[in-house]
């Protein structure tokens, strides 16, 4: 990664940093980037394996059921004019 391509790269994540840590930081990126690098020239012959071993599907069969008494759902939530209120983020 060339310099202005990293310092794009801090404008954009808006990260400020001093000189030093610019500095260790674009080496660390390098060396992140040169290890993707290897990872992409890795040659495979076969597909890769995903599961090492064979395992069966073991899917449970969807059954919907109708509960209507609405008051037994709502009776431990917190609700503002029957909207449910959840946590603040």
């Amino acid at each position: 990664m060339d310099y202005k391509e990293f310092e794009r790269l801090l404008k954009v994540c808006r990260i400020r940093l001093s000189e030093n840590e610019t500095e260790e930081m674009k080496k660390e990126i390098d060396e992140i980037l040169a290890y993707f690098d290897k990872i992409d020239n890795i040659k495979c012959e076969e597909d890769p394996a995903y599961q090492p071993i064979d395992l069966p599907e073991q899917l449970r069969e969807d059954v919907t059921e109708q509960f209507n008494d609405i008051d037994a759902i709502l009776a431990n939530t917190k609700t503002y004019r029957f909207y449910v209120v959840g946590p603040k983020i």
